[in-house]
Parts: structure tokens; C-alpha cells; sequence
């Protein structure tokens, strides 16, 4: 075994036959051209990525691993060449027991992670893959970008200790611009990804009646997402009944549905890696004439807005048309205007939110919220997803958006 250890032999071809990739492997060297453009652009030799639990997406999307265990992962680009990768993302010293099979770069590299117990052997670290990854791709006397979001900077330091003739330096966007622009094999993947959401939602909500308990929704939600197909959920189910559903994001309860009572959920799978994050209301029974209107408003405004995004909208120009919407109806002090973009993590870019001067762009992908949250009364929030399409914007969801 040449980097590692364990009784099971983790090259890649002993890898290759058990590999599970969401797209062709064209896909990944797509995603590595549009990167080293932008690494031309900023003139950088070579881009060292760091991912942990905390925040995996960049890792899952250059190299398909998906850590199980908790521990910290890296993709190093070189300007030209092959990539290189290295975890400590290592359950009991068995890298084919820890998702490594699904890292589909060639040079796959595995350390001890930071709690294994290794008596007095000095075994290799993550930064020491790091560095030999490096100074094999010609990045000893070179200009070195560095992304990271969470413990980064034992990285750098590193980096900037061992190639003391290099520039070492943050690169925080060049992802977050690559991610943001999705190819048409993402978008199909997350439209599956969108209706694993569906199920949940449409499983929940045809449940509601009164007697069922907040815990009940959410397991008819969560069997219905998992029984379509999903490999985890997207984050943490939100379900809540009556007075809790003006505070939106709650964890379920054993609280009773009543008659009358709003109900709320937010929910999202992920599949192959890929997220979806939708949501949906009702009433328990007929609403009210002003939970209807409560309701209906958001709906407006999700329409009004939608009809206008396309290539080149700004969208705090938007906001504003959802802004006035809920102005005349009364409800501007309930309104949280907010979208993001969507993909390897539950948040990429774009951001929704009043006067972002961004504008959307051709292949983006993004959740649409803009929630109406009344304390004590409830939550009116139908949230979907969305692909900006030459002239618009097409919705990846087909779940109902109204049960009155």
C-alpha cells in the first residue's frame, strides 16, 4: 500500500468497480476547465481545496467523496495535470470502509484521522499528502490559492511554511463562481433531487388532520423522501402546527393537530450528492378568510416574482416587486424576502435578498423563499426550486401548492 494503510487495497483500480458517480467523468474534467480558467484569470499555478464536515460541498463536487466520519479532505489542481486527493476521513484505518470508492480522481491519498490511536508509529498526516501533492504538480516556487471556509488556516500556515519560495494566498470565490453556474447534467440531477422534496411534502401534507402529532408528519415525510430514493436528507426536517408555525423552522413535536391549526413544513433530500430544500402550508381544514388571503398573498408573490427572473435580472430589483405585493396587502412586516442557489450544499449563489445587486445568470439554480412568518398565527411559505432558463426561469418541483 503505497500512501495508507488497511487490509484493503484502495488504488483506483481496486476502487473503479465499486465507484457510484452521479454523472459520466467527463462531468468532473468539465468542472475542472471552467476552474482553471478562473485560476488563469487570477493567475494561480495551483488551488488547494480544503472540505470537512462542516462544509463538504467543495470536495463532493471536484471529487465525489462524501466523508462519513468526520475528519478534513483535499483536492489540489494544478494548473495543468491530474488532480490529486487526500482525507483523514478514515474509519478505523479502512479507506474502503469510508466512502473512498466514490472518488472517482486517480491519486487518492488517505491519512490517519486526527483521533486513531497509533501508539508510537509516526504515521503520515493530511498535510503531509498535502504537501507531496503539492510539490509533485511544480507548486514548490509557485503562487498557491487556498480555499477553505472552516480551519483553514493550519493549511495555509503549512503551506506557507513548507514552500517557503511560493505565494501562498486565500481564494475564496472561484468556487462559489464555478458552483453557481450549473451544467444540464446537474440540472437533471437536482430536479430528481426536487422531487424527493416533493414526496415529503405531498406525504405530509395529505396526512394532515386533526389528532395526527407533528412526530407523525414527519415520519410520513421522511419515509416517502427516503422510500423515492434519497441517500440522506438535505438538513434538518422542519414541522410545525398551529401557534408554533409562526416561528417557522421548528423541530417536530408530539403537539396534536386541531382543526384550524396552520401547518408547516421545510424539508429537502439529497441525491447523489446534490440538495433540494421546498416547502409547503395548509390549513387543518377550510382556512379562515384570513389565512386564506394570508396564503394566497405569498403565493402572488412568488408568481409576480418568478414571471419577471430571467438572464440579467437584478435581483434587488426583484424584491421590490415582492416587497410592494406584500406592501398592499397589509403584510410587509411579515415578509423575509430570501432566496439562495442550490447544488453540492443547501446554499450557493445566487442570494436573494432586498437591494443584492447581483443579477441572475443563464443556468443558475436556485430556492425561492420569500415567507410570510406571523408569530402566534402561522407561516405562509411555498418554496421551490428554480433553473434560469435563455428567457426565464423553469420550476423543478411539480407538488401541489395549495390543499384549500
Amino acid at each position: 500500500m503505497p500512501y495508507g494503510w488497511g487490509r484493503v487495497p484502495y488504488t483506483y483500480a481496486d476502487r473503479r468497480p465499486w465507484m457510484n458517480l452521479p454523472f459520466p467523468l467527463e462531468e468532473y474534467h468539465e468542472r475542472l476547465d471552467r476552474l482553471r480558467a478562473r485560476m488563469r484569470r487570477d493567475a494561480l499555478d495551483v488551488l488547494v481545496v480544503l472540505g470537512n464536515r462542516a462544509d463538504n460541498s467543495n470536495i463532493r463536487y471536484l471529487s465525489n467523496f462524501e466523508d462519513f466520519y468526520g475528519g478534513e479532505s483535499v483536492v489540489v489542481v494544478p494548473a495543468s495535470g491530474p488532480p490529486g486527493f487526500a482525507t483523514n476521513a478514515v474509519m478505523h484505518g479502512e479507506p474502503m470502509h469510508s466512502g473512498i470508492q466514490d472518488c472517482w480522481i486517480e491519486d487518492a491519498r488517505c491519512a490517519a484521522a486526527p483521533r486513531t490511536v497509533t501508539g508510537g508509529a509516526r504515521a503520515a498526516t493530511l498535510l503531509d499528502h498535502v504537501g507531496d501533492l503539492v510539490r509533485e504538480r511544480g507548486g514548490a516556487s509557485s503562487r498557491i490559492g487556498v480555499v477553505g471556509e472552516f480551519n483553514v488556516e493550519p493549511l495555509r500556515a503549512h503551506l506557507a511554511l513548507a514552500f517557503p519560495q511560493a505565494r501562498v494566498e486565500p481564494a475564496p470565490r472561484l468556487l462559489q463562481e464555478v458552483r453557481a453556474i450549473k451544467s444540464p447534467r446537474e440540472v437533471e440531477v437536482l430536479r430528481k433531487a426536487a422531487h424527493l422534496a416533493d414526496a415529503a411534502m405531498q406525504a405530509a401534507m395529505d396526512h394532515v388532520r386533526p389528532g395526527v402529532t407533528e412526530f407523525d408528519l414527519a415520519a410520513e415525510a421522511n419515509y416517502a423522501m427516503f422510500k423515492g430514493g434519497a441517500e440522506h436528507p438535505a438538513f434538518a426536517i422542519a414541522l410545525a402546527a398551529g401557534a408554533r408555525s409562526g416561528f417557522k423552522h421548528m423541530a417536530p413535536t408530539g403537539y396534536v393537530v386541531r382543526p384550524g391549526d396552520v401547518v408547516y413544513i421545510d424539508v429537502g433530500a439529497r441525491y447523489m450528492g446534490y440538495y433540494s430544500d421546498c416547502s409547503r402550508q395548509r390549513t387543518c381544514g377550510d382556512p379562515t378568510v384570513e389565512q386564506r388571503r394570508f396564503m394566497e398573498t405569498q403565493i402572488r408573490i412568488v408568481d409576480a416574482v418568478t414571471s419577471a427572473a430571467k438572464p440579467g435580472a437584478v435581483i434587488g430589483e426583484l424584491a421590490e416587486i415582492g416587497i410592494a405585493i406584500a406592501r398592499e396587502a397589509g403584510y410587509e412586516d411579515y415578509l423575509y424576502f430570501r432566496g439562495h442557489g442550490i447544488g453540492c450544499a443547501t446554499h450557493d449563489l445566487p442570494s436573494f435578498a432586498p437591494g443584492n445587486p447581483a443579477a441572475l445568470e443563464e443556468n443558475m439554480v436556485f430556492c425561492f423563499e420569500p415567507m410570510l412568518v406571523r408569530t402566534g398565527f402561522g407561516t405562509a411559505c411555498w418554496e421551490d426550486m428554480w433553473w434560469v432558463t435563455p428567457s426565464g426561469v423553469e420550476r423543478l418541483n411539480r407538488c401541489p401548492i395549495r390543499w384549500w
